[in-house]
This record gives structure tokens, C-alpha cells and sequence, in this order.
């Protein structure tokens, strides 16, 4: 370990300037020497976890793998795809880039380099050829110095290609598939931005159908020419082929054309303490077969986009236009409902309440969420007392990685979620509406006054569990051997068109 003698705060001031830098080195390599530490740590859970003998959990939706990696994102308070990325990282120094390693270790190279390192070196499948290649990157790579990602990139794969040629990872003109894509993280809430690479021809015809569209309404149309080319793509996913005119004049013949119907639902969360229509709240959510609502709030105040975050309230009249309302009413000390599935009214109050997924770490919006019964129907009620969100990957996690593997999870009349981890750690979800609507977090009845009652799962739980084609472990040998093929030069040979 090298000498970790960092400043504290209080005694920057006191430094020079040549001080404050050479302070900035070492707390820069103190970073990279513990984020090392906490890769070989997530990399020791997953081994012990998943090295056990094959058995039908392996072909599990929810298998091993994914059952570790919601047990270190909840360690760590990150999502289980981020904490499973970090992980086989971990994997990967340890059991393919030892000497590499070591230098992270010493906080002598970055997290940023690793990734590059154990992404670039990825389609080499043989122990030796690894071992080697490890050895010259550990050799070689303190002397690169500063550079850009792409020479970092470039340095790497002149050894990759060096140790072996097949596993070099190159851009294909073949990535370039028609897609569309919906949906960015830099998206503002309430905005979905939406990708498409298409065929030329279709591109053009899609442009100049936006253009004629744009061009036929009146020149009295407030909307910027943007705002109408995208008014008008919106009209053309609601099958509609003309644009409809917002200047207002009775006598604009564009004007009477038909809208796209948004199909959006006004929750409105009122205080019982003053229900008056100003201090409101509301919450707006787009309501098509598979519901994807958008919380948000009245007039006077910001409100929820579900799956987005906040938005301020002079955002919220956009999504108010031809919006359906729904009024959002606490249940109180109510009792029990009959039944496995909740009434509408209490699954809206449970989502609106929680708005994600409750599982530590995880943001996925409530209304793309089951609602779980912490203690399983019918020995726990259908009550807001023993109702949450969980997402689909979280719900099949905690009914069925049960046992001395598993998870357990308590919950509390005011919405408060204890889990309880394989290892016993304990981890507590407060309702995401705790800030943002209070009211809602109001306490239902006790259900119980000591613990909950436990339920013996049955013997056939495990046949209900959605099911893989192949394993993990063979999905990945199938991809390394793919992307090697094309590798070849004797198939990639054998590929290339006659000559003319």
C-alpha cells in the first residue's frame, strides 16, 4: 500500500500551490487503489455466489448472476445492471488481467483506463495469449502517459492485435442497422427524445410529408416551425394526415381539423386538511394499454413525471390538454379488500404513493411495476399496509430467492420497507411521495403488532419462474465466438463477393 496521506479540509488553506498539486495526485491515487478494492470485493461475493455446482437456477429468469447483482447494488445503492457492469469488471482483473490489477491496486491507473482495458481485451479466449497480453499492458502501460480515448483505444488494440489478431474489436459498417430509439437520460421531464437511422429514400419521404404538414396551416398558427414539425409527427403516429391549426380564428377551415388524442390522466392528490381546488395536487399520466402514467401537480406547485422526476410547474399546462381526472383519496384505516388483485383506486393511491420500484436502489417508475403483497396472499390482506411497487425483476427476486439466500422485507403502515438481505443486512425504502405529496404517506392500519407471519414456500415454487433458452455462460461463449468469426480472415475471405 503506498503512503495515503491525504489533507484533510481544514488544512488546504494552509498549502501551496505546488502543494495543493501534488495533494491532488496522491488523493487521485488513493481513488483508484479503493475503487480496485471495492471491484475485487464485488468480484469475491459474485464468485462465491455463482461458483457453486450447476443446478436449475442457472436457467432461471432471475438466475445466480442477477440475484448477486441486486444483492451488491443494494450494498452499494445502485441499480442491479450498474452493479453487475462494476462486477464483471471485478471479474475480469482478478481471473484475466492479474498484473494489470496489481497496478490498480497501487492507485497507479484509472477506472476509466481498466474499462477501456477489459472491454478491449474481451474476445481473447485463451488462457496463454491472455496471460501475455496481461503482462505487456502491465509493462507498457504506465509508459503511455496522458492520452485521448481513441489513442488509449488504439494502444490497447496494437497489443491485442500483436497477442491475437482474431480478437481485435473493430466498428462495423454492419452496426449501422435501421432503429428507432425512444428515450435519453438527458431527457428533460415531460420529453422523450426519439432516435431513427432509416433509408435514405424513406427519410425523404418521411421529410417532406413534416414539411407539407408543417406548411398547411394559416399563417396566424402561433407555433415556431419546429414546434409544428413536431405537432405534426405526433398527428402522423395518431393517423391522422393534416395538421390541425392553433390561431383560433372560427373562419380557418384548418382549424376544425382533428388533434391527436393524448390519452393522459390527472391524478389529483387533495389534502383533507384544505381541500381547496388551489392547493391541489395533481398527477398526469399518459394512459395507454400498458399504462405509463405521469404524475405531476397542480397550478401553484411542481409536480412528478413518473420516470422522469420533477417538473416545474409552469411545464404542466402542455400535458393538462384533453386530460382525463381521477381523484387520488387516502384509504385511511380502511379495512381489508377482498381478493388477490386491488381495486383501481387503491393500485392508483399504491403507485402514486411509492412512484418506483420500493427494492434499494432501484428507480424504475411505479406504474411499469406489479404490486407485491409483502407477505403473500391470502395469508397477507390486499391493504396499503402490505401492498408496494416492486418491478418485474425485483418481484420474481423476492418470491423466489427465498431461504437462507434470499430476501425478506417488512412493511410499515406509513409505506416504510425494511429489507433484509442473504447476508442480514438491513435496508430501509422510505415511499418516493414522502416529500413531494406527504399526505400520501399518512399511516393505514396495523396490520400486525408484533412480526409478520412467514410463509413456507411450496416445493414447486421454483417451476413457475420464467425460464432462459441458454445460460449466461453460454450466451457469452456464443457472442466471443461470433464476433471472432468475423474476425477471420479465411471466413472474411470467404465472404467477399466474386469479382466482376
Amino acid at each position: 500500500m503506498f503512503d495515503s496521506s491525504v489533507p484533510e479540509p481544514s488544512q488546504l488553506a494552509g498549502l501551496s500551490d505546488a502543494e495543493l498539486i501534488d495533494a491532488a495526485a496522491v488523493t487521485t491515487r488513493a481513488e483508484n487503489a479503493a475503487c480496485a478494492r471495492k471491484l475485487a470485493i464485488m468480484a469475491e461475493l459474485f464468485i462465491r455466489r455463482t461458483g457453486l455446482p450447476p443446478d436449475e437456477r442457472e436457467l432461471w429468469w432471475v438466475d445466480p448472476e442477477a440475484a448477486v447483482s441486486a444483492e451488491i447494488a443494494a450494498a452499494h445503492n445502485i441499480t442491479s445492471g450498474l452493479a453487475l457492469h462494476q462486477t464483471h469488471r471485478g471479474v475480469a482483473l482478478r481471473e484475466r488481467l492479474p498484473k494489470v490489477a496489481a497496478l490498480f491496486f497501487a492507485g497507479l491507473i484509472t477506472d476509466l483506463l481498466v474499462r477501456e482495458i477489459v472491454s478491449r481485451t474481451y474476445l481473447v479466449d485463451r488462457p496463454a495469449l491472455m496471460a501475455a497480453l496481461d503482462a505487456d499492458l502491465a509493462a507498457e502501460i504506465l509508459g503511455w502517459g496522458p492520452l485521448s480515448v481513441k489513442k488509449t483505444r488504439t494502444r490497447i488494440d496494437d497489443l491485442v492485435e500483436r497477442h491475437d489478431p482474431g480478437a481485435l474489436r473493430k466498428a462495423r459498417a454492419g452496426e449501422n442497422q435501421r432503429s428507432v430509439s425512444f428515450g435519453n437520460p438527458t431527457d428533460a421531464p415531460g420529453f422523450t427524445s426519439v432516435n431513427a437511422v432509416m433509408f435514405n429514400c424513406d427519410a425523404a419521404t418521411a421529410e417532406r410529408n413534416l414539411t407539407q404538414m408543417v406548411y398547411s396551416v394559416c399563417d396566424s398558427d402561433p407555433r415556431t416551425i419546429e414546434e409544428r414539425r413536431n405537432d405534426a409527427f405526433a398527428a402522423i403516429q395518431a393517423g391522422l394526415t393534416a395538421l390541425a391549426c392553433r390561431c383560433g380564428a372560427d373562419d380557418c377551415e384548418a382549424a376544425a381539423r382533428p388533434t391527436p388524442l393524448r390519452d393522459t390522466t390527472i391524478y389529483v392528490l387533495t389534502d383533507a386538511t384544505t381541500p381547496t381546488e388551489e392547493t391541489a395536487d395533481a398527477a398526469a399520466a399518459p394512459e395507454p394499454k400498458r399504462r405509463r402514467r405521469t404524475p405531476v401537480l397542480a397550478e401553484t406547485r411542481s409536480g412528478y413525471v413518473f420516470g422522469a422526476g420533477i417538473m416545474p410547474a409552469p411545464l404542466l399546462q402542455g400535458l393538462l390538454d384533453g386530460a382525463k381526472y381521477r381523484e387520488i383519496i387516502h384509504p385511511g384505516q380502511a379495512g381489508a379488500e377482498p381478493g388477490r388483485f386491488p381495486s383501481r383506486a387503491l393500485a392508483d393511491f399504491i403507485r402514486c404513493r411509492d412512484l418506483t420500484c420500493r427494492f434499494p436502489g432501484c428507480d424504475k417508475p411505479a406504474t411499469d411495476a406489479d404490486i407485491d403483497h409483502t407477505v403473500p396472499h391470502p395469508v397477507g390482506p390486499t391493504h396499503p399496509s402490505n401492498l408496494k411497487c416492486l418491478c418485474r425483476f425485483h418481484h420474481l427476486l423476492k418470491t423466489f430467492w427465498v431461504g437462507a439466500t434470499g430476501w425478506r422485507d417488512r412493511q410499515y403502515p406509513d409505506g416504510t420497507i425494511v429489507w433484509t438481505a442473504p447476508t442480514g443486512h438491513t435496508y430501509t425504502t422510505q415511499p418516493g411521495s414522502r416529500l413531494l405529496h406527504p399526505t400520501l404517506c399518512r399511516p393505514t392500519a396495523t396490520l400486525w403488532t408484533g412480526d409478520s407471519p412467514r410463509t413456507e414456500p411450496s416445493d414447486r415454487r421454483g417451476k413457475q419462474m420464467p425460464r432462459r433458452r441458454n445460460t449466461r455462460a453460454y450466451n457469452r461463449r456464443r457472442a466471443v465466438t461470433a464476433e471472432r468469426t468475423l474476425n477471420d480472415p479465411l471466413v472474411a475471405d470467404r465472404n467477399k463477393p466474386p469479382p466482376l
